[in-house]
């Protein structure tokens, strides 16, 4: 492994499930050292157990913690609780996603923690958050999809409310969590103390609203479904060619005229009900009927083609199929290939950052429960034998 931006860094990834494993994975492939540690009592994080396999290995599981070292613990021992305060003392981030209260209960609780180690940056990611009325309360991406507004504006007027087919509030919430630990390392080089970082997954999706709530704060109007139309400009939709749909995003008034001038109706730029962006969008059905009508003896590929060469954006709508079998896709190596020891190489999800001097590395897949007790335990000063009997007595794994 080549030297990450964030290497010589250490970070106890305390997490399961989705938001805070991925702000982990984001960590460990921009190098930083992430030990996943997992509960040996539970039998660790529940997406073990989560389809598809590949062999006895959940690849939801991998494609949320490749490039992690792996320890298991039973933290409702004594014994237990002292390795964990070992690796506290050890580290310079600490990122867990219990609801407010379990690790206190554990004994491990942010000030317990900030008393073992002043430097130790503490993420808590949580459903919402550390404080506040609803914060005692279970929280995951689908409650926080609705209790956001996310779900009153997506899907069509007639349809009831829709979650996005993405869980956006756990991948938010991740991706917050890691630049505040990442911010909160630079400011450490100055002040030599860590802090305590809260967010939430309601937090998160209601930040990610961006115009949408300022429009009812300001107007007074709630914002409504409308399928995949956009209200600022027009036409900015999706639309059925002869086989399939393809998606324009016509956002501009130049793209309007190159629009009309590529499908053959010059005359709609001298039309009064297309000339303003404003008349476009009261009227966008009629535009969106004639340039289906243009469109229905084309595939959607040839119109993406055809508009691409005049420099319209516009897109196919792929399913996952064509996503893995794109050639660009390919290129960003947005799927990669790690290995695991047992059953070979496992697809992953790639990274999305792409960086010239420290690119992301992908050196391995997800640890086995308890995969590297013995190498971390021996760097924390463990003799072999107090390993061993760690082992025997079933506080590690």
């Amino acid at each position: 492994m080549k030297e990450g931006l964030l290497s010589g860094i250490r970070v106890l990834d305390f997490t399961q499930f989705l938001a805070g494993p991925y702000c982990g994975q984001y960590l460990a492939d921009l190098g930083a050292e992430v030990i996943k540690i997992e509960n040996l009592r539970t039998k660790g994080d529940f997406n073990r157990s989560t389809p598809p396999f590949q062999g006895d290995i959940s690849a939801y599981f991998c494609t949320m913690n490749r490039n992690k070292k792996g320890v298991s613990i039973d933290l409702k021992s004594e014994k237990g609780k002292a390795v964990f305060a070992d690796l506290v003392k050890s580290a310079d981030v600490l990122l867990e996603n219990n609801r407010p209260g379990v690790m206190a209960r554990l004994g491990f609780g942010y000030e317990e923690c900030k008393a073992l180690n002043v430097k130790l940056i503490y993420a808590s990611v949580s459903g919402f958050g550390q404080y506040g009325p609803y914060a005692p309360r279970p929280g995951y991406d689908l409650i926080a999809q609705a209790m956001s507004g996310s779900m009153s504006i997506t899907g069509w007027p007639e349809d009831p409310p829709t979650r996005a087919g993405i869980p956006l509030g756990d991948v938010l919430a991740g991706l917050n969590a890691a630049i505040g630990i990442v911010a909160s390392l630079y400011k450490r080089r100055e002040t030599g103390k860590g802090q305590q970082i809260d967010v939430s997954l309601l937090d998160s999706m209601i930040s990610s609203q961006q115009s949408l709530l300022p429009t009812y704060t300001y107007s007074g109007k709630l914002p409504v479904k409308t399928g995949n139309r956009y209200l600022a400009a027009a036409p900015y939709d999706s639309f059925m060619a002869k086989d399939t749909y393809f998606v324009l995003a016509c956002g501009t008034d130049p793209h309007f005229q190159i629009l009309c001038e590529t499908i053959g109706k010059p005359e709609m730029l001298e039309d009064s009900r297309f000339d303003t962006m404003e008349k476009r969008r009261a009227n966008e059905h009629i535009i969106k009927e004639i340039l289906e009508n243009w469109a229905k003896e084309k595939s959607a590929r040839e119109v993406v083609e055809i508009f691409n060469k005049v420099g319209l954006p516009s897109g196919l709508v792929y399913t996952f199929a064509d996503v893995v079998e794109d050639e660009h896709v390919k290129a960003r190596e947005m799927q990669i290939k790690v290995s695991h020891p047992r059953t070979g190489d496992m697809i992953v999800t790639g990274n999305p950052i792409k960086m010239s001097d420290y690119p992301v590395q992908y050196y391995k897949a997800c640890p086995d429960l308890g995969e590297n007790n013995e190498e971390i335990l021996t760097g924390l000063g463990y003799t072999m034998e107090q390993i061993t009997e760690l082992r025997i007595a079933e506080v590690i794994g």
